[in-house]
């Protein structure tokens, strides 16, 4: 046998040439591929020192869009780019790697200072590629230590780097920690764990009460899951919550509280308590299964529970970009009876588009997302806003994450009455729970606003709506003010009011500021007696006050305003009043009052009417100015209505029929009237009680009037 010429030696090692870089070197941008670099690595990592070495590898986020928009040829070429800029900043001892699709690994010969300037150049060079998408690689980083690794050891410690920050915009690169690998680890014992541990129980319903803090009423409760563990103990549902939303398991332990809520409520009502509804949280992993609904009816009508004792709570995040589909999922819970809430409200980007687009019934605000703010007023001013947005939309707002008392009052006074967190209570549970039912008074969250006149208040804030057109272009001078235990809020001014002050203000003006500080002490009492009467009667008032008002341009002015003032709507402890307004300052000035403002003046004097508002859940009475000044009774009376009977107010021989009315009042009777004898001259008085009920039938306020008596009769 012939020997080969030199030539052909040459072509054939050619040509084994040829066939191993086939085999090692990716044809389309000319890097190693996966198995050029598993062999190309292995002597280099043997021979370096731990730390030396670090693996970077990263992928391009969304690059099958990249192609379907562009064409594979430009992916291609985005793909060559990368394969440029990674041999450009590639230096002796270092290897790139096209790992196959859009996946890239550099082994770099770089620490410290250095690998991190090399992260940084790789990700800016492949920004700066020129199509009109933003390229955006996530990089897992993985630095060798003195254990040794095999190549694929470093690779999966990367990979599960760049797990952690996969998808995001903002976070481009993350370094492996033993820390990862840890959690790695915890994670894969909770998911081999979690079918068996629900099966035996160890997963368990805690219940966070509800109250509403005007009256220290029971109205709720939320059910949490918290995993008993056998070993471990009470282990935080923000451990295994987001791994079970992951792997799907979240839907299965939804389902399993909510019939632990239903087995719960079913074993009160069997033992003759008074339950009070109870919300069970919903992802959206649950709420878009096809029979998600029908799963919860099978579940109710399997321990046969009122459907107004169960309430679906979902997350504000759960719903944002999905408002046909969602209303439709709602309208279907409606359906069945279910009352509907929004957990989280503000914590996502559209916060008020879902208020506008979806079908809620209740708003959840947590407390916790205004923590930020807490060091000025701008947290405040959101909630403030949020709550009479939602109020005037008929929308109860329960605030979540109640620690204080300061933060429980503030939201009562911004109408909020309704509380969850550990002021009143921490989860619990469910014996708690029961032993809780059996000792205190439960009421109910009010779901609806009530309108005392034809008024839609939602149609109100659209700018295009017919209220909001007549009430801007055909109504004379007007505001809408809002009242709520002795304070006032401008909602809206038009244009007619602003002219016939005349002071060259503008709407916002008047908005932002307080109106009770344009009057004095005497006037502001005229003007919250106009309102207590309105209250009391029903009908509409009338009154003239004089305020002094500031103007950026035109300084300071007293006017004497006559305002008509009548209850358009209420929720809860708010009332909304329409007021039109007539500036009379003038007349008042000039002494030429018409006949029919003398009329009403000298009526008003002489009308021998004193009126005044008890709070039946507080004791509290705020009378009228001229029980101020013809009793000398202060703002406020507490304890009332012992103030009055000590003062001599009430006669002595009358004071236990006077207590035995307050009594009356607190059991419900909706009026009471009678001829007593007051002060200490014993002059006869018509004094009348009116009382107002909240949804619940439960009286909280009454409003009385004393009117003189002469002749046998009302004067």
């Amino acid at each position: 046998m012939s020997g080969h010429s030199e030539q052909e030696i040459a072509r054939l090692q050619q040509i084994i040439a040829d066939l191993q870089h086939q085999v090692e070197y990716d044809d389309v941008t000319g890097l190693l591929n996966s198995k050029g670099l598993l062999i190309k690595a292995q002597p280099l990592l043997q021979q370096a020192p731990s730390g030396e070495y670090a693996l970077l590898y990263f992928d391009v986020l969304r690059f099958k869009a990249i192609n379907d928009m562009f064409g594979m040829a430009e992916g291609d070429k985005l793909l060559r780019h990368i394969a440029y800029v990674l041999q450009k900043l590639q230096q002796p001892g270092e290897l790139v790697c096209r790992w196959g699709a859009d996946r890239f690994i550099m082994l770099a010969q770089r620490q410290g200072a250095q690998l991190q300037l090399l992260v940084d150049s790789i990700l800016e060079n492949l920004n700066g590629y020129g199509l009109s998408l933003e390229i955006v690689c996530n990089m897992g980083i993985y630095v060798t230590t003195a254990e040794q690794l095999s190549l694929t050891g470093m690779i999966d410690r990367a990979v599960l780097a760049q797990s952690q920050i996969k998808g995001s915009y903002t976070k481009k690169y993350n370094y492996y920690t033993e820390e990862l690998r840890q959690n790695l680890l915890d994670e894969q014992e909770i998911v081999g764990m979690m079918a068996t541990e629900l099966e035996k129980g160890h997963f368990v319903a805690y219940y966070q009460p509800q109250y509403d803090h005007s009256n220290g009423l029971l109205v709720g409760a939320e059910a949490l899951v918290r995993w008993q563990h056998p070993e471990r103990g009470l282990i935080s549902p923000a451990i295994f919550i987001p791994i079970f939303e992951k792997n799907g398991f979240i839907t299965r332990l939804d389902m399993y509280i909510f019939e632990e809520t239903c087995r719960f409520i079913r074993k009160c009502l069997d033992k003759g308590l008074r339950v009070v509804p109870i919300s069970t949280n919903f992802s959206r992993y649950d709420i878009y299964q096809p029979d998600f609904v029908e799963r919860l009816e099978e579940l109710r009508r399997e321990y046969n529970v009122p459907v107004q004792y169960l309430r679906v709570e979902i997350t504000e995040t759960a719903i944002i970009g999905t408002g046909e589909k969602a209303n439709e999922i709602i309208n279907k819970l409606h359906q069945c009876g279910y009352v509907t809430e929004m957990d989280d409200f503000g914590s996502g980007y559209s916060s008020l588009n879902v208020l506008r687009n979806i079908d809620l019934d209740v708003i959840k605000l947590d407390m916790l997302f205004f923590a930020k703010n807490e060091k000025n007023d701008k947290g405040g001013t959101i909630i403030s806003s949020v709550v009479r947005m939602a109020k005037w939309l008929g929308l109860p707002v329960i605030a979540e994450g109640v620690e204080t008392v300061e933060q429980a009052d503030f939201l009562r006074s911004i109408g909020c009455n309704y509380i969850q967190g550990y002021l009143y209570s921490r989860p619990v549970p469910e014996a708690d729970l029961e032993q809780l039912l059996r000792e205190v008074s439960v009421g109910v969250i009010k779901s609806t606003l009530k309108t005392d006149v034809d008024f839609t208040t939602a149609n109100f804030w659209q700018p295009s709506s017919e209220i909001t057109t007549i009430f801007n272009k055909y109504m004379g001078p007007a505001a809408f003010f809002e009242y709520c235990e002795g304070r006032l809020e401008y909602l809206r001014v038009n244009q007619k009011y602003l002219q016939e002050i005349g002071m060259n203000m503008s709407e916002q003006d008047l908005i932002q500021g307080d109106p009770l500080a344009f009057f004095d002490e005497e006037n502001s009492q005229i003007f919250l007696d106009a309102i207590y009467k309105v209250l009391a009667t029903g009908r509409e008032q009338a009154c003239e006050t004089w305020r002094e008002i500031h103007s950026s341009c035109c300084g300071s002015e007293k006017l004497c305003l006559r305002s008509n003032i009548q209850l358009v709507a209420k929720s809860a402890n708010i009332y909304l009043f329409f007021a039109s307004v007539r500036n009379v300052t003038h007349d008042k000035q000039l002494c030429q009052l018409e006949t029919v403002e003398k009329r009403f003046m000298s009526a008003a004097e002489q009308a021998n009417i004193y009126f005044w508002e008890y709070n039946i859940l507080t004791k509290e009475m705020r009378p009228c100015f001229r029980c101020m000044r013809d009793l000398g009774l202060p703002p406020l009376l507490t304890n009332y209505p012992e103030p009055a009977i000590e003062g001599g107010i009430f006669p002595p021989d009358y004071a236990d029929m006077y207590r035995e009315w307050h009594r009356q009042l607190a059991e419900g009777v909706p009026s009471l009237e009678a001829i007593i004898p007051l002060t200490p001259n014993r002059i006869p008085f018509h004094v009348r009680y009116t009382t107002e009920f909240d949804a619940t039938g439960q009286p909280i306020k009454a409003y009385g009037s004393a009117t003189l008596v002469v002749d046998g009769e009302d004067k």
